[in-house]
């Protein structure tokens, strides 16, 4: 329990102290961050969307045989168990959406809706250490930055992150400690009930016209951004040595 409370704050810490200097720094307002209601009807629809998105991407990840999964050590129970649903599920779910989502994705947001949804999923990406990760990170990451573009609000962004890290968390319990099999097969309906629960909420989504605005595609700005681009380069330098087992 000890050390999961020094992880904890670790993985708070991380995320909390960098997002605080840039919005001293930039002193974004709370629409630009993200923190308001969603538009009515959003949160139901782009929720499923984002959550469907992130299970389509680990069964692509599994398809191509890179290992999104990673084993997840859990206590049994008591103080521990729940410090660890704190640092695995929740911490990550709000701080990096509002971090990503919030801050750097509202920061972009001048540049282009699709344009700040994307340049905030590469550095998400980026952050976990194997490529199956990084593969689920990105298209995730993409997903719910369109969700956020779509209703104007983190909920379904944080809600759909929440969602993905509680099934990652119950199926590692429920293998180590559970009745045999029961973990395989919640994860096997989720990846036949997820995907297809998103695909039904983008359709209604079309049909409403709730779709992310089009404020345009500037990639070109993007990429001549020298802040963008060294840190994206340094990100990519400490995820290849992650790969190549260096760090």
């Amino acid at each position: 329990a000890a050390g999961l409370a020094v992880q904890l704050a670790v993985s708070a810490g991380s995320l909390a102290i960098p997002a605080a200097l840039l919005i001293g720094l930039l002193r974004p307002g709370r629409a630009r961050l993200g923190l308001v209601r969603p538009a009515p009807g959003g949160l139901a629809l782009w929720t499923p969307i984002a959550l469907g998105a992130a299970m389509l991407a680990n069964l692509l990840a599994n398809g191509l045989g890179l290992g999104a999964g990673v084993m997840l050590e859990l206590p049994r129970g008591g103080p521990a168990l729940l410090l660890a649903f704190l640092q695995i599920c929740l911490v990550p779910a709000v701080g990096e959406e509002l971090f990503f989502r919030g801050v750097l994705q509202g920061m972009l947001r001048p540049r282009g809706g699709l344009t700040a949804a994307l340049a905030a999923a590469v550095p998400f990406a980026l952050l976990h250490s194997r490529p199956g990760q990084a593969l689920v990170a990105l298209l995730t990451g993409l997903a719910m930055g369109l969700a956020v573009e779509a209703t104007g609000s983190l909920a379904p962004a944080i809600l759909a992150h929440l969602g993905n890290n509680l099934l990652a968390f119950a199926a590692a319990w429920l293998l180590q400690y559970g009745p045999s099999g029961l973990a395989g097969t919640i994860q096997l309906a989720a990846a036949a009930a997820l995907p297809v629960w998103g695909l039904l909420a983008l359709c209604a989504a079309f049909r409403r016209r709730r779709l992310p605005p089009r404020s345009g595609v500037k990639l070109r700005s993007l990429l001549a951004n020298p802040a963008w681009l060294a840190a994206m380069l340094a990100l990519g330098a400490v995820f290849s040595a992650r790969c190549a087992g260096i760090l």
